[in-house]
């Protein structure tokens, strides 16, 4: 595919066989990094010259795209770009700098609240905020209703939810700049050194205030982004889109924004929790990162409420490299054991037992068994990476009084580890079952089938190779697995026979909001979780988008 710039009345195209920047031969693997950031890059500032429908192409009037995960690509491969197309990408995504990586350079008096004083023909000072632009990009009535969005969504996460305010706010108010950027609706968060200190700031599209109420939904996320820098850049990429994702629904639960992107997770549950884009142009991995704001939704509504997400960002302050920590190395320094809180989380997803679930679709099957018994093995087309599912629903009329359902499963020794559970429900979780494999990541587990409620098999590998910024999630490892199934006697269901899991085995009673049980992984002995139903330098990238469906298999 050519991906084409305009520069000058001049069509540049990246598919060249050798390209030269800079007196510099680029590799295969830069000339297509390249290739991508230029489609994303006209995706939203040239569309006419795109040649397929890119996650940051929209219509006039549609809801926006966050470019923040696109400005911290382009400035980690500015490289890959020459001086003309350089100049192009900065007067577009930052045109008060005559180089995208210059420093922010602060204004001259007179000053205005923020850390780099007036740098726009207007400014709308707020008590956290400052907000500024030039003349004719908004009116001053669309930069009050800005502000007051900006203000509402400090009130919640800050004020009411107890997130760390952003870097610099104790003294500056955070600026947030209205600039025209391209045709569409769209903004961006990033950091820049103000002083001693890296200060965030937004960028706003002035079409973001033709989209309807998205503003709205866009102030709060992009908030939610300037306050993860207050806890250092450690998390792997996909949580800071995930958990501003999350936030959404706290500070507008009535906006719904959310769901356009959370849908995602349900069409392609075997992609990994941790799986981001990087170097390719797979749109399902863009919307993927946004897609797991479902884990922070399962924190908040099932385990710990906000505290618990908010945990897991405080635990990456330790941590001083970037985009490195593994989610359940966060987990476990907030205090829980993620393996636990991991099989409930896909237990949960089988039946989508969410505050919302009527805006959430059930995760797309790999299987749906109508006799037994039965057998079956994972497909190549959706085998379940580390930390992705993979969803097999027994119909409710296999069931009957007195059954029971016995189903062995037998995973590759691949990866570090398998979780594998019985889910009987359809709308909440009645019972699960989870297995105790052995060495070998086989085991055998039952579940009661009285034939009123669908039972589903929820399978997921756990690699620990299977993380940081550079692993290739466009080839990611995937694991093969098999399992078989037949009816048997429910007086033998949970039971403490070696063939049915063992001393190891157990299952969680979830029936009556009473959410607390036996939960057990792999190579550990029984341990009982409670759980609560609780509401209460880098640079990143949102988009609500939708996202054509995929096939579900029969």
């Amino acid at each position: 595919m050519a991906v084409r710039l305009v520069l000058a009345g001049l069509i540049l195209s990246s598919t060249a066989s050798a390209r030269v920047v800079d007196g510099v031969t680029l590799s295969q693997d830069e000339i297509q990094r390249r290739e991508v950031l230029l489609d994303s890059y006209n995706a939203h500032f040239h569309p006419e010259l795109t040649e397929s429908v890119s996650h940051l192409s929209h219509e006039d009037h549609e809801r926006g795209a966050c470019l923040t995960g696109l400005v911290r690509e382009l400035k980690d491969s500015w490289h890959l770009f020459d001086a003309a197309e350089r100049s192009e990408i900065t007067s577009q995504l930052a045109p008060w700098k005559v180089d995208l990586l210059d420093e922010f350079a602060p204004a001259v008096p007179p000053p205005s609240g923020s850390c780099w004083g007036q740098q726009k023909d207007n400014v709308l000072e707020t008590e956290h905020f400052s907000i500024q632009w030039d003349d004719g990009i908004i009116t001053s009535a669309t930069a009050e209703d800005f502000a007051e969005a900006l203000e509402y969504s400090w009130e919640v996460e800050i004020d009411e939810l107890g997130w760390r305010p952003p870097a610099g706010t104790s003294t500056y108010q955070m600026l947030v700049q209205v600039e025209n950027m391209g045709g569409g609706a769209g903004a961006y968060t990033t950091v820049e050194r103000c002083g001693s200190f890296y200060a965030p700031y937004v960028v706003a599209s002035a079409n973001s205030f033709h989209t309807g109420s998205w503003y709205k939904t866009m102030a709060c996320h992009e908030l939610h982004h300037a306050v993860q820098y207050a806890y250092g850049f450690a998390h792997e990429f996909w949580y800071w889109e995930a958990s501003a994702t999350w936030v959404e629904d706290l500070v507008y639960p009535d906006l719904n924004d959310w769901t356009d992107a959370v849908y995602v997770y349900s069409l392609v549950p075997y992609m990994g929790m941790n799986a981001f884009r990087g170097s390719s142009g797979d749109e399902y991995l863009f919307y993927h990162t946004y897609a797991m704001g479902i884990w922070g939704m399962f924190l908040d509504q099932h385990v710990g409420g906000n505290e618990l997400v908010r945990e897991t960002w405080e635990a990456s302050r330790t941590s001083t490299c970037q985009y490195c920590l593994w989610i359940p190395d966060a987990v476990d320094r907030a205090g829980e054991d993620f393996v636990d809180l991991y099989t409930r989380f896909i237990a949960t997803n089988a039946v989508m037992d969410y505050n919302d679930r009527l805006w959430l679709a059930t995760p797309t099957l790999s299987d749906e068994v109508g006799t037994l018994p039965a057998s079956g093995e994972s497909d190549y087309q959706d085998r379940p990476q580390s930390l992705g599912q993979n969803f097999i629903r027994f119909d409710d009329s296999l069931g009957g009084s007195g059954k029971a359902l016995e189903v062995t499963f037998d995973g590759e020794n691949t990866p570090d580890e398998w979780v594998a559970v019985l889910v009987r429900g359809d709308t909440e979780v009645e019972e699960m079952v989870v297995f105790a494999l052995n060495e070998n990541m086989w085991g055998t587990a039952q579940i009661d089938f009285p034939g009123d409620t669908n039972i589903h098999l929820v399978v997921s590998p756990i690699d620990e190779s299977a993380q940081g910024y550079y692993y290739d999630w466009s080839n990611a490892d995937d694991y093969d697995y098999s399992w078989s199934a037949q009816i048997v006697g429910s007086d033998s269901s949970g039971g403490d026979d070696e063939e049915t899991g063992g001393e190891d085995g157990g299952s969680a009673n979830f029936a009556d909001g009473d959410k607390s049980g036996e939960v057990i992984g792999k190579n550990s002995s029984a341990c009982t979780c409670s759980a609560s139903s609780g509401r209460s330098a880098g640079w990143l990238v949102l988009l609500l988008g939708i996202v054509p469906a995929i096939r579900r298999r029969s």
